[in-house]
């Protein structure tokens, strides 16, 4: 199921994909093993596989735990939304985060009837987390959770509702790698390496890391206008969860280099493990640690001095940092970044732009005082 998803909005639980061959195919992806829907979306043979779907998964049978729990306790109520298409429906990366959440939530207070859950606890327990980042991870996961409640009936109202958290201070994400880092990066894992392709792909096409494990051969189309290739109509990873645009860019001669010079690479991926496997996300991640950690490129300092590793997310912002300090405007960089909000890219032209006004007042201010010395000398 690794080809592009089609742009539909489809029922909860369900995955739509076009196979090797063309077709597309709709499948429930929570039966084991996920069911094939027939016929088109919403359609009267649709709906009725999608029903025998769900009952056949347990969605419609007596939820798993119940015999173990209190009837009306925090921890059954977690165990039906753990069941629910609301709970299904997120992405795999947020339900994981959220469940995780959820449990030490429930920690020590999951036998107690949901409906004496009140404001006060739930703002109790944020005001305990060591951050306001935590802070608002938790409220979010439990205000999913108690909507969901306030749903199916089984309490009244959110009371998460008018819970406060710490302010987040805006530290603008992970940085960009400076150019002397990528140089540094370069030094280390030449052209011909997986590093230096990986590393390509992420300046030369502003992707996450998501879309470098899956990026290859498939997505990328040669014409008479651009005979080395362009990633056609390309949507990432992030924007098929959030109606997000899709991309149509060509290769810049950087990355065709990199391709070119590459032992091994995949049919459907570029990059390849040394078991000749792709990369998932979170391996990636790693091994894009181990890299950098390989060419000594320094770790980052976050605005509370604490170290992290240096991230490839801050690859992409490398990427548009130069687009804006080339004169790009916020329009051409959409169409490389995929950007919906373009306050966000108006970031990077604004400091491109702040950079070219120092040089140019340092310059007229050596200038005048240049001219104010010959003048004193006459």
């Amino acid at each position: 199921m690794g080809r592009r998803s089609v742009g539909l909005k489809l029922p909860p639980g369900c995955k739509r994909y076009v196979d090797h061959t063309g077709v597309v195919r709709t499948y429930y992806r929570h039966a084991r093993p996920p069911a094939p829907l027939p016929g088109l979306p919403y359609s009267a043979e649709f709906m009725a596989a999608y029903d025998a779907a769900k009952a056949s998964a347990g969605r419609d049978k007596p939820m798993i735990g119940a015999a173990r729990t209190k009837q009306g306790s925090l921890n059954a109520a977690l165990v039906r939304y753990y069941l629910s298409d609301d709970y299904g429906a997120m992405p795999k990366d947020v339900r994981q985060q959220n469940k995780g959440l959820l449990e030490r939530w429930r920690d020590g207070r999951g036998d107690r009837p949901l409906r004496e859950l009140a404001h006060e606890h739930v703002q109790g327990f944020i005001n305990k987390q060591a951050s306001p980042t935590v802070q608002r991870n938790f409220l979010r996961a439990i205000r999913k959770f108690l909507v969901f409640c306030v749903k199916e009936n089984l309490i009244k109202r959110d009371v998460s509702a008018g819970v406060k958290k710490g302010r987040i201070i805006n530290t603008g994400g992970f940085r960009p790698w400076t150019e002397h880092e990528v140089d540094q990066y370069v030094a280390r894992h030449p052209i011909g390496t997986r590093a230096y392709l990986a590393l390509q792909i992420m300046l030369c096409l502003s992707l996450r890391r998501s879309d470098v494990v899956e990026v290859g051969p498939r997505h990328v189309k040669k014409t008479a206008e651009y005979p080395d290739g362009v990633l056609d109509d390309y949507q990432p990873v992030k924007a098929r969860r959030t109606g997000g645009r899709h991309v149509t860019v060509p290769l810049h001669p950087d990355l065709v280099a990199a391709i070119a010079a590459m032992p091994v690479i995949g049919a459907d991926t570029y990059l390849l493990t040394e078991h000749g496997k792709p990369y998932t996300v979170k391996g990636f991640g790693g091994r894009m640690r181990d890299w950098c950690d390989e060419a000594k490129v320094p770790p980052m300092i976050d605005a509370t001095g604490k170290s992290k590793n240096i991230a490839s997310h801050g690859l992409r912002k490398l990427c548009l940092v130069r687009l804006a300090e080339c004169g790009c405007n916020v329009i051409e960089m959409q169409g490389i970044s995929g950007h919906k909000d373009l306050r966000e890219l108006q970031i990077y032209i604004d400091a491109a732009n702040r950079k070219k006004a120092a040089a140019v007042a340092i310059s007229k201010l050596i200038a005048a005082q240049s001219a104010a010395r010959e003048a004193g000398t006459k």
